[in-house]
């Protein structure tokens, strides 16, 4: 690794629209001292000769077959060379202070094994429109495992992330290929599991919203498969069951109520983890109520919903609502499941709306 340099790396599929202002946002740093390597990630359009059209020595270009994001930021992993790793898609684009003043923080402070900043959204057009830290928990700084964990709004795109490398090669850090959407979320739990992150309030990047980006265009149901992986691998990490229960538990209601409420198998397999056993038996009750309330609402198979609202009344027999339920239902499915219409009506979860929709237009 090389003192200094700053490895940024560009996966790129189809950007021809997008890809030459990213580049020369790079070109435009106030710190000079990077490499920028763009992997050509089987682009079918013009992409390939805008990305002819630079020629600076620091610039380093793969092509590749068709692989999807996480294959295209290993092959860039693979040929880093630099002390620090930044990251930047192929239609955003750094101000020119970014990467000088995280370089600048993390030298200032070798506690810290990376740094992430404010920035805003952009539409298609780079007109400014909300802040990245208005669609943010936070800010955090310090060991954000937890934080990481709960949710994937810490950060939100990991272009405004800059982190140590030597962290990524010592603890073997890649990206996980079957994860369509959230492989950066999945990189950055098991990257916080060993770090500790600074924050700066600059607003250093500028994030593109539009319809052709992944978050828009990949479907539903990947969406949500790729979410659930990233929970199940969060579910299994080394630090899990040391996380406050309020966390461990909204991790499993997210997994088990709104991921796999179209997989009743896979949410019974996840009822009988020993990381769920690890929570309060209050808490296992209450999340195996809601689980039986939502597959009820959608029609889901008697057998398991039967199952799961007894569980949970001998989990915790102090649950009205469960023991209510769970009477109802021996006494009429069918009835249980017009009351509970009435009083909650379905709703999309997160899988299923359009992402940034609140920013269009």
């Amino acid at each position: 690794m090389q003192p200094g340099l700053v490895s940024v790396m560009m996966p790129a599929y189809n950007a021809e629209h997008y890809v030459g202002e990213a580049i020369r946002s790079v070109l435009a740093q106030t710190y000079p001292d990077w490499e920028l390597l763009i992997v050509n990630d089987g682009s079918t359009d013009d992409t390939a000769r805008v990305l002819t059209q630079f020629v600076d020595q620091r610039i380093r270009l793969f092509n590749k077959a068709n692989g999807g994001e996480s294959s295209a930021r290993n092959m860039a992993l693979d040929h880093s060379r630099g002390e620090f790793i930044a990251y930047l898609d192929a239609d955003d684009a750094y101000l020119p202070q970014h990467l000088a003043i995280t370089v600048g923080f993390l030298r200032a402070n070798p506690q810290c094994d990376a740094v992430y900043t404010d920035g805003f959204h952009i539409d298609e057009s780079g007109r400014r429109l909300a802040s990245l830290q208005s669609r943010r928990r936070g800010p955090f700084s310090g060991r954000l495992f937890e934080q990481a964990v709960l949710a994937s709004d810490i950060f939100g795109p990991p272009l405004c992330v800059v982190n140590r490398h030597d962290i990524v090669v010592r603890h073997g850090l890649r990206y996980d290929t079957r994860i369509v959407i959230g492989p950066d979320w999945d990189f950055f739990i098991r990257y916080a599991s060993v770090s500790t992150f600074g924050y700066l309030p600059d607003r250093s990047c500028l994030y593109r919203v539009h319809q052709a980006n992944i978050t828009s265009r990949v479907d539903p149901t990947r969406r949500t498969s790729s979410l659930a992986l990233c929970r199940e691998k969060a579910i299994g990490a080394a630090g899990f069951r040391d996380c406050a229960v309020e966390v461990r538990s909204a991790v499993f209601y997210d997994l088990m109520v709104n991921l796999l409420r179209d997989q009743p198998a896979q949410r019974a397999a996840v009822a009988e983890w020993p990381e769920f056993a690890d929570l309060p038996e209050a808490e296992q009750g209450r999340l195996l109520r809601l689980m039986a309330s939502d597959a009820l609402l959608r029609g889901g198979d008697c057998q398991s919903v039967g199952d799961w609202l007894a569980r949970a009344t001998t989990l915790n027999p102090d649950d009205r609502k469960a023991c209510l339920l769970n009477r109802l239902f021996r006494l009429s499915p069918r009835l249980c499941h017009v009351l509970l219409r009435a009083r909650s009506p379905l709703q999309a979860h997160a899988g299923e709306r359009a992402p940034f929709a609140d920013l269009a237009g």
